[in-house]
């Protein structure tokens, strides 16, 4: 996976989700929760950003620090392909009430995460070849 200079011009279309582990705390939310957005929008522009997941549904873009410098790797995409030798999976976990997940009355503010999986073979035994983040599901807390 190569590696460029990290700009906001490089993040999904909205609406979209996001994982951000900053210097003191991370960030889960979507583009549709304005508060926890418009912190992610100010990490950014502070460089406070450690590492990030960026994702749509359609794409993943994985950013992290490098040398002092924040940088976005390739997005990563996992799609149905015609190929006999991959499948396409896709799983769903939940998650717990956490201090970075938690809405009123102490119940997890996103209760799923879905991530799809590009599973390939070799010598009859499958392993997962690519994972991508696609979304968080809101809790009935809000």
């Amino acid at each position: 996976m190569r590696a460029a200079e990290f700009d906001n011009k490089l993040l999904p279309e909205k609406p979209f989700s996001f994982i951000v582990h900053l210097f003191d705390r991370l960030l889960i939310g979507t583009t549709d929760d304005e508060s926890e957005y418009g912190k992610l929008v100010r990490a950014l522009n502070e460089d406070m950003v450690l590492e990030g997941h960026f994702f749509d549904g359609e794409k993943e873009l994985y950013v992290a620090r490098e040398e002092g410098q924040l940088v976005a790797y390739e997005p990563i995409i996992v799609e149905e392909t015609e190929e006999a030798e991959h499948a396409v999976i896709q799983r769903s976990y939940e998650l717990e009430q956490a201090p970075y997940n938690t809405a009123r009355a102490g119940k997890a503010r996103y209760t799923r995460l879905t991530i799809r999986e590009r599973i390939a073979y070799e010598d009859d035994l499958a392993y997962v070849e690519r994972t991508m983040l696609c979304s968080l599901e809101k809790g009935d807390a809000q």
